[in-house]
C-alpha cells in the first residue's frame, strides 16, 4: 500500500517537523547543562532582567530546572524528546508502507501531545510567571505538528484523487532519507557548538564536571588547570589592566591604596573558597589596600541574588548577606525567593522587605541597572574574544591573578599587594608569569 499521492508532501513535512522537534529538545538539554550561560536560546549570554520581578529565578531556569520540570519523576525533555521520537517513526512507518493506521496513531499521539504543552504553557504563564524560550518554541513545533496532520486528515477525506502513480519503496525513502540526512548534520552540529563549551577545561574534579558547562577556558582554580610552575603567578591571558574606574563604586573593605577587585558569582564554588581565602588577607592588609567586591552573574538564575546583595549594601550589610549566600551555596545554582527571604533574615535584615522591593517593578529599576552595569564593566574588562569569561576572578594592582591554589593561598596574596603597593621590594623569583 503507498501513501496516497494527495497527502505525500504532507506526511513529509510532518516527518521534518517532528525531526526539528527533537533538535529543540535536544538544544533546550544542552543549554540547561551549560546553566543558560550562553543565554536563554544559547545565542549568547544575556541578563534577563525584566524576569527578575516576575520570578526568582530568570526564565529560562526557573521554567526549565523549577518544579515543574518533571512530569510522573520523567524529566520534561525525557518525554519531549520521546514524543518527537515516536512521532517521527510513526510518520516515517506511514510514508514507507502507506499504513493508515500508523498515520491515524502518530495523529492520537500529537493530538495528546498538544494537550500536555497547553499544561506547560499555562504553567508559565499563571504559575511560574515566566517563559523559556526554547520551550515555547518546541510549543509552537507541537502546534504546527497539530495543524498539519488535521489538514491532511481533511485532504484525504476529501476524496480528491492525483493520478500520479506511486513510487516504488525505494523511491518512497529518498525524500526521507535526505530530511533525516539534514537532521543529522544540525544534530551533530547543535552538539559541537552548544554542547561544547565546556571541551578545553580539564575535569578532574567532580566540581570541574559540574562546571565544565560553563567554563570555556583553562582559567579555574589548580584542581580544574593543567601543571603550572610553583610560585604565585599572574594571569597569562590578560595584559595589565588600565582604568578599572568602573569598579570603585563597589561596596569595599580596607582604605590603601592598591586596588583589589574580587569578580564573583555567589553559586560559584570556586568563588567561594576565593572569598574565604581571601578573609585573612583582607585584615592583614586594611591600610595598605582597598578590597573590592563585585558580583558577576555568570548564569541566569544568579540575576535575583546579585539584585539582593545591591539591596542589602544599601542596608548596610552587603558583607554579612554575601558571605550569607556563600554558606548556602548549594549544587542548584539559584535560590529561590523563600532561600533569598531566609538568607536575608539570617544576618538580620527584613527578608519579607527584600521580596517585595525584587518584585516591585518600580523600586527593582535602579537596582538591576546596578547589576547590568558591573556585568557590562566585568565582561568589557575581562571577556578575551572568541575565548569566554568565567569566575572567579581576582585583580590586584592592575594585574590579573592566576586561577591556582598557590596563587589564590593566603601567602601569594600577601606578596602580589606588597609588590603592587611598593614594586621595587617585591622579590622577583616570587611573581612569575605562567608560561
Amino acid at each position: 500500500m503507498a501513501v496516497p499521492a494527495r497527502i505525500r508532501t504532507y506526511s513529509r513535512i510532518l516527518f521534518a517537523v517532528a525531526l526539528f522537534g527533537i533538535l529543540v529538545v535536544t538544544h533546550l538539554s544542552l543549554q540547561i547543562d551549560k546553566g543558560f550561560a550562553d543565554g536563554c536560546a544559547g545565542l549568547g549570554a544575556t541578563i534577563d532582567t525584566a524576569a527578575l520581578s516576575a520570578a526568582p529565578e530568570a526564565a529560562c531556569a526557573a521554567v526549565a530546572t523549577g518544579e515543574y520540570k518533571d512530569f510522573l519523576g520523567v524529566s520534561n525533555i525525557l518525554w519531549g524528546l520521546g514524543f518527537y521520537l515516536i512521532v517521527a517513526l510513526l510518520r516515517l512507518g506511514f510514508g514507507m508502507t502507506g499504513n493508515d493506521t500508523l498515520r491515524k496513531a502518530a495523529f492520537g499521539v500529537v493530538a495528546v501531545g498538544f494537550l500536555y504543552t497547553l499544561r506547560l504553557v499555562y504553567l508559565q504563564a499563571f504559575v511560574i510567571g515566566s517563559f523559556c524560550v526554547l520551550c515555547m518554541m518546541s510549543a509552537l513545533t507541537v502546534t504546527v505538528l497539530l495543524i498539519l496532520h488535521v489538514l491532511e486528515h481533511r485532504k484525504l477525506a476529501s476524496g480528491v484523487r492525483h493520478s500520479a502513480p506511486p513510487p516504488t519503496r525505494g523511491a518512497a525513502l529518498v525524500p526521507y532519507g535526505a530530511i533525516a540526512g539534514v537532521f543529522v548534520l544540525l544534530l551533530g552540529a547543535d552538539f559541537a557548538l552548544a554542547g561544547g563549551g565546556g571541551g578545553d577545561v580539564p575535569s578532574t574534579t567532580p566540581e570541574a564536571d559540574a562546571l565544565a558547562g560553563r567554563d570555556t577556558r583553562v582559567d579555574a582554580p589548580a584542581e580544574l588547570a593543567p601543571a603550572l610552575p610553583s610560585g604565585c603567578a599572574y594571569d597569562p591571558q590578560y595584559a595589565p589592566l588600565g582604568d578599572l574606574s568602573a569598579f570603585m563604586d563597589n561596596p569595599s573593605e580596607g582604605s590603601g591604596s592598591v586596588s583589589v577587585i574580587e569578580v564573583f558569582d555567589p553559586n560559584c564554588p570556586h568563588c567561594r573558597d576565593l572569598n574565604n581565602a581571601l578573609k585573612p588577607v583582607v585584615a592583614a592588609n586594611l591600610n595598605t589596600a582597598t578590597f573590592y567586591s563585585v558580583a558577576f552573574p555568570l548564569r541566569q538564575p544568579t540575576v535575583a541574588q546579585a539584585a539582593a546583595l545591591v539591596w542589602a549594601e544599601q542596608k548596610g550589610k552587603y558583607f554579612e548577606f554575601k558571605q550569607a549566600l556563600f554558606e548556602r551555596q548549594d549544587a542548584s545554582w539559584g535560590m529561590s525567593q523563600d532561600e533569598l527571604r531566609d538568607t536575608a533574615n539570617s544576618v538580620g535584615l527584613d527578608g519579607p522587605s527584600l521580596i517585595a522591593t525584587l518584585n516591585d517593578q518600580a523600586q527593582v529599576e535602579s537596582i538591576l541597572a546596578s547589576v547590568q552595569a558591573d556585568a557590562t564593566a566585568v565582561q568589557e574588562a575581562l571577556t578575551i574574544p572568541g575565548v569566554g569569561l568565567s569566575t572567579p576572578k581576582l585583580i590586584i594592582g592592575g594585574r590579573v591573578i592566576a586561577p591556582t591554589n598557590e596563587s589564590y593561598s593566603e601567602n601569594c596574596l600577601n606578596q602580589f599587594i606588597a609588590e603592587a603597593s611598593s614594586p621595587a621590594s617585591a622579590p622577583a623569583a616570587v611573581v612569575e608569569e605562567v608560561e
